[in-house]
């Protein structure tokens, strides 16, 4: 087990209908070539890119491969270099299970940055460390509706269930009140508050400074997708909309739309008692 008494999360399987994509403003600041220096430790499991499956490169950082990861290290000392603009809620809750419940020491490493559901993977480290320049941000989660009234009021309220079972991992781990926390992620409309190397350190979420020596930058590494590209491909792969459709769908959206939730539909209910049971086990 983790040597730190984190909250004991159960995970659940991600619904079909609801998709979560890594924030804008953090793609936007995402810098693909920034990570650890190479070694040859096999103790060592990366975090680069998008939580869960990367809709463009495919980069896989889902539960699945950082299971397979931890049984191949087994009883020892782990170390997980993230740098990661965030992405899919479920896959870095089951991450976040997965790390602590690691039967060693979890020392985790902020490289670039540890955004969104990337930062409640970090949570997990029986020490967070982050190097010069690196940030951590929490914000509330969002996504996309397209439905009636019921399937909107349907969003809210799951997404209300999803940032309170954020803000309990937050507030475990750095000791701030859960409201103090709730504050850090409402503000800005729910943008949420970006945390420097600094700040982190004073708000519990970080416990010490990385060696900058550990850091490097690839000049030859791909720069990211634009937000909009990264939508379109979300949309043409798990809505199954043509490439002409999800463009215009895009448009509209960036158009007529801000802080939408995530898409629903009428079996919402099920999720909500998940999320419910989540929130339990974090406040027993």
């Amino acid at each position: 087990m983790s040597l730190l008494e984190l909250p004991d999360v159960r995970a659940f399987q991600r619904p079909d209908w609801m998709a979560f994509e890594a924030p804008a403003q953090t793609l936007d600041h995402y810098d693909a070539a920034v990570s650890a220096t190479e070694t040859d430790d096999d103790t060592v499991i990366t975090i680069y890119g998008q939580i869960g499956v990367d809709p463009l490169s495919s980069a896989d950082n889902s539960e699945r491969r950082i299971s397979r990861a931890l049984r191949a290290i087994g009883k020892r000392d782990v170390t997980v270099n993230i740098n990661s603009p965030g992405g899919n809620f479920f896959s870095g809750l089951a991450v976040y299970n997965l790390l602590r419940m690691h039967r060693a020491k979890v020392t985790v490493n902020v490289i670039g940055q540890a955004s969104s559901a990337a930062s409640v993977v970090a949570m997990a480290g029986d020490e967070i460390l982050m190097a010069d320049g690196a940030t951590l941000m929490v914000h509330n989660a969002s996504g996309v509706t397209i439905g009636n009234k019921f399937d909107t009021q349907d969003a809210t309220d799951i997404l209300t269930d999803i940032d309170a079972v954020m803000a309990e991992i937050y507030a475990a781990r750095s000791g701030a009140d859960p409201s103090t926390v709730s504050g850090w992620m409402d503000r800005g409309r729910g943008a949420g508050t970006c945390f420097s190397v600094k700040q982190a350190l004073e708000a519990g979420l970080a416990s010490g400074k990385l060696d900058q020596r550990l850091v490097t930058a690839d000049a030859d590494a791909p720069k990211p997708a634009p937000p909009a590209r990264v939508l379109e491909a979300a949309l043409i792969a798990q809505c199954n909309m043509s490439p002409k459709d999800a463009k215009a769908f895009v448009s509209q959206f960036k158009a007529e739309t801000r802080d939408a939730p995530a898409a629903v539909t009428r079996d919402a209910d099920t999720v909500r008692e998940a999320l419910t049971a989540l929130r339990k086990t974090l406040t027993s």
